[in-house]
């Protein structure tokens, strides 16, 4: 095996911290570069505390009391799905006919930037269709039906005194023998007796 001389490999050997030494100028304008991206990726991040989700799915319930399911999915689910289709910006439609009822979810497609205009058109279809069969209805239209609920719980308080503490605490004790005493006498005796 034969070696040579070190300090000409290491000189050779490609590798990030020799380029970056070398090659100073790159290195500045890529960590300027790197900087402006950051700079810009903070100026232009959500400052929302709770975000805006575009509600994409809807739901279309329809009463039809007294009918079978399959009458309900050829007679009225059918016909609700072609109405709701109409909209150019429909991605699909799913439904559930049950006897004396019917259920239509339809989804937008995922990159729409007014899910409430496209809501609204819908709502307008629903509302022009004429040709119910008898009995059924009225049509429900759930426009917030797939809408993002979320809770947000804080619990600030300033920080409590050891006596504060000691007085809440005989304050649920007595709570506590207060709620024990009230209780039928039949259930303190079965519970002493162990069963």
């Amino acid at each position: 095996m034969s070696t040579s001389n070190n300090g000409e490999d290491i000189r050779k050997e490609k590798n990030t911290a020799r380029f970056c030494v070398e090659n100073r100028q790159i290195t500045w304008v890529l960590l300027i570069a790197t900087v402006l991206w950051g700079v810009y990726g903070y100026i232009n991040m959500a400052k929302r505390k709770d975000p805006e989700f575009p509600t994409l799915i809807t739901a279309v319930v329809v009463p039809w009391p007294g009918v079978p399911a399959d009458k309900v999915e050829q007679q009225l689910t059918r016909k609700i799905e072609q109405r709701v289709s109409e909209n150019l910006r429909v991605k699909r439609t799913e439904s559930i006919s049950q006897g004396n009822l019917s259920i239509v979810y339809v989804t937008l497609e995922d990159d729409e930037k007014n899910p409430a205009k496209q809501w609204d058109d819908i709502d307008l279809k629903l509302k022009s269709m004429t040709d119910l069969p008898d009995g059924a209805g009225p049509i429900t239209y759930l426009k917030d039906f797939g809408d993002t609920a979320a809770l947000m719980l804080t619990v600030a308080s300033p920080k409590a005194s050891p006596s504060e503490i000691s007085w809440r605490a005989s304050e649920v004790r007595k709570a506590i023998d207060t709620a024990r005493a009230t209780k039928p006498a039949a259930v303190r005796t079965a519970r002493s007796l162990g069963t």
